[in-house]
């Protein structure tokens, strides 16, 4: 799989590096303009099997090109192949693998503020304000945590799972993995899961489960 990255921004710059060392990706262009010390700089990505992409407007910047696009929007878009490619993403993604989750949680620097409720997630993250968004068909509890730091919280009435990390680290690595959920139709990263979470281990995020949490 060859992979185009758009050059700009700390976001894909991370996720080009977890692309890069990932067995699936056979390498990784940045489209430019634009300049790279790692890797070669093209302005036509017509070779690329697919583009990684982020932020609000992507889909409709990088849709002129005609290749299958990962995006960490939350919803379908022109010519995105996989959406949610993100910590929200990721907690959906989770969520289908556990049994009868009760609490889907995310908080990240760059979720908005919120005051609805309060999620306790483990540290060194803590308390944080959350408000409810609707993802897919589930409901998601996210809020802003200011800092270097992210997490996210399943449970349920058996166990939780969670994941703390550098925000950043963890914005990168959800967005690259979301290339193992390319498939014929187009989806959002927790269609397929168990290929979505084994790649976002692969890449270095690190996943531990408990008995059920008292948020």
């Amino acid at each position: 799989m060859k992979v185009g990255v758009p050059a700009g921004g700390e976001t894909v710059t991370r996720a080009a590096h977890s692309l890069a060392a990932h067995p699936s990706v056979e390498s990784v262009v940045i489209v430019g303009p634009g300049q790279s010390r790692d890797y070669e700089v093209v302005r036509d990505p017509s070779d690329c099997d697919v583009l990684v992409v982020s932020g609000p407007d992507a889909p409709e910047r990088y849709a002129h090109h005609g290749i299958p696009m990962v995006w960490d929007g939350p919803a379908p878009a022109p010519g995105v192949a996989v959406w949610g490619a993100s910590p929200l993403g990721l907690a959906l993604a989770v969520a289908e693998r556990e049994e009868s989750p009760d609490l889907v949680a995310v908080a990240h620097p760059h979720l908005e503020e919120a005051d609805e409720h309060q999620v306790r997630f483990p540290r060194p993250v803590g308390r944080v304000s959350v408000a409810s968004m609707r993802l897919g068909d589930r409901e998601v509890l996210g809020g802003r945590k200011a800092g270097r730091f992210a997490a996210v919280l399943v449970s349920g009435p058996v166990r939780s799972v969670a994941v703390v990390d550098d925000a950043m680290f963890m914005t990168g690595i959800t967005l690259a993995g979301g290339v193992a959920a390319l498939r014929g139709e187009p989806g959002p990263v927790w269609k397929d899961a168990l290929a979505y979470l084994r790649t976002v281990t692969e890449m270095g995020l690190v996943m531990a489960a408990g008995g059920p949490f008292d948020a």
